[in-house]
Parts: structure tokens; C-alpha cells; sequence
């Protein structure tokens, strides 16, 4: 595993890890909970599709 695939994977784990204890806290109702959820995946995924275009930018850049 590369060293670029653990950083991704630590921070999958990590962001599924504050999903899960986000919703075992939350102190709001399940409606609420769950449009806060979809907004944190939105992030997420918006997050994640950022940060593999800047690895894939280096990858190219260094060869």
C-alpha cells in the first residue's frame, strides 16, 4: 500500500469514525440528524474529490 493510499484510508476511517459518533450523540431528532448527516457526506465527498485531484496533480508534476 502506498503512502498516499494510507493517508486516504486514515482519512476515510477517521471521517467515518466522527460520522458514527456524531449520530450516537446527537441530541436532535432523527430528521434532523439525518439532513445534517447528508450534508457532512456531501462535504465529505466534495473534500475527498479535492484532495484526489491535488494527488493526482503531484502524481503527474514529480514524473
Amino acid at each position: 500500500m502506498s503512502n498516499g493510499q494510507k493517508i486516504l484510508f486514515s482519512f476515510l476511517a477517521g471521517a467515518a469514525a466522527g460520522v458514527v459518533a456524531g449520530l450516537l450523540l446527537a441530541p436532535e431528532s432523527g430528521k434532523e440528524t439525518r439532513k445534517k448527516l447528508a450534508k457532512k457526506a456531501t462535504d465529505l465527498k466534495n473534500t475527498l474529490e479535492d484532495k484526489l485531484k491535488s494527488f493526482r496533480t503531484e502524481e503527474t508534476t514529480s514524473n
